[in-house]
């Protein structure tokens, strides 16, 4: 570990910083007292100019001409800490903060924001052009200690092929123990946020699903079943596990208990044996029949309508639901939105403005097409990414995909606004699909006492 030299502040104060083996920025002391990074006053002094030279001195000393602009730090380590102590800040990453720069409404004075800047407003450095990361609120005054609605925007990112996987835990290097990290599914969403805004509560609405389909398998059917899966080695080459093969059997449907198994169908003894075999061979005399017949008179006469007509029966298609996929959710809101003030109305716009330029694609070239933004969104009571509500369900950390939004400016149906031409009154109707589904590995690391995803 080395110290700084000794910076006086404005009011006096002697502030110094410390840094790791790694160069990392570990530590803020002021009059010989370690600051808590939590406080407002630790990131104040962590993105000033102070900082930011104490680290340029520790990591190049006198060469001027290798100084950055910027604090070099492992944002996963960052990501990890933050979630492992309890939230704590860590907003070293790319930031050099730009306290000349006027504030959003949502920062003035009798704003309840309060603590979500520490988090979020910042400056983030993608290819050499600085991106201002905003907090927006509506109304101006929320209380995000009440119940309310959060949407986090951040750029689409792809660390895998398949993203298409729940998260997972792994075990991190000592001291950091078991921490969740970025994986597969939840990878999608980039690790640069690039503002968020804070709404009151929408209609809280989740529908889960999953697709199942009707599936039909005459004799000829079950008979072919059968020999692919005798040819599988009872599914061992198509990817069932031996749990999975002994729990088949022991449920009496993987060929256990001494039979054999003939057409897909586990038979018990040899009279069933032979019973089977002349019932399979009646069922494709009676498709040949009602085939050859209907191709001697050009009619189409298939083998139950024979059967049913002449014998009242028909050819059972041993019909059963089966398991086709997932479905991947979709969800919709509506934010009725009354401009009080002239403040409020510009928090307005820029709230619809950041939300468009979130879900809009980026122009690359006549030839490709840059993937738009991506949100999370969360409903909190509180500050902390700890105050997610229990008693309403989550949603995808992966992140959600804006695919509509609708604003009605003259919901009334004629047009009210302010002189400045700032509308009354106007609705705003977002609708959001998940980029992926949500599994049991999801559902199982939620808090028990919530209802889940």
């Amino acid at each position: 570990m080395s110290k700084s030299r000794v910076y006086t502040q404005d009011d006096g104060s002697k502030v110094s910083f410390e840094f790791g083996a790694d160069q990392k920025l570990i530590g803020i002391k002021k009059d010989g007292n370690s600051l808590d990074p939590q406080t407002l006053e630790f990131e104040n002094l962590q993105d000033g100019d102070d900082a930011l030279n104490a680290y340029n001195v520790n990591k190049f000393g006198g060469n001027v001409a290798a100084y950055e602009e910027i604090i070099d730090v492992d944002t996963d380590i960052l990501i990890s800490q933050h979630e492992r102590e309890e939230k704590k800040e860590t907003n070293g990453q790319f930031v050099e903060e730009d306290f000349d720069s006027p504030a959003p409404i949502a920062y003035n004075t009798g704003s309840n924001v309060g603590d979500y800047e520490r988090d979020e407003r910042k400056k983030y450095i993608f290819f050499g052009k600085k991106v201002k990361s905003d907090i927006m609120a509506y109304p101006v005054d929320i209380d995000p200690s009440q119940d309310h609605f959060k949407i986090t925007r951040y750029r689409y990112a792809r660390p895998d092929v398949n993203q298409s996987k729940p998260p997972r835990k792994e075990d991190l290097v000592p001291p950091f123990g078991l921490a969740r990290i970025n994986v597969a599914g939840d990878g999608v969403r980039g690790s640069k946020q690039l503002g968020s805004i804070i709404l009151p509560m929408p209609k809280a609405t989740d529908v889960n699903g999953v697709e199942w389909g009707k599936s039909d398998l005459t004799t000829s059917g079950l008979a072919a079943l059968g020999l692919a899966r005798g040819m599988s080695l009872g599914g061992r080459l198509t990817g069932k596990t031996d749990l999975q093969r002994m729990i088949d059997m022991n449920a009496g449907t993987g060929g256990g208990g001494g039979g054999t198994q003939l057409f897909g169908v586990e038979q018990r003894g040899l009279p069933d044996f032979f019973n089977r075999t002349r019932q399979f061979g009646q069922a494709r005399m009676a498709q040949s029949i009602s085939q050859f017949a209907g191709n001697r008179f050009g009619v189409d006469l298939d083998a139950d309508t024979f059967l049913a007509r002449t014998g009242g029966q028909v050819l059972n298609p041993n019909s059963e639901m089966l398991f086709q996929g997932p479905v991947i959710r979709d969800f919709s809101f509506k934010f009725l939105m009354f401009a009080r003030s002239e403040d409020e109305g510009k928090e307005i716009r820029k709230i619809i403005r950041f939300l468009k330029l979130g879900m809009a694609p980026k122009f690359r070239n006549t030839v490709f097409l840059e993937t738009p933004d991506i949100f999370t969104l969360e409903y909190k009571n509180g500050k902390s990414d700890k105050d997610q509500m229990k008693t309403v369900n989550r949603f995808n950390p992966g992140g959600l995909a804006l695919t509509t939004m609708n604003v009605d400016y003259a919901p009334n149906g004629y047009w009210s606004a302010y002189q400045d031409s700032q509308p009354v009154q106007l609705t705003m109707e977002l609708n959001f699909t998940e980029l992926r589904p949500i599994y049991q590995q999801d559902q199982d690391i939620t808090p028990e006492d919530s209802v889940g995803y």
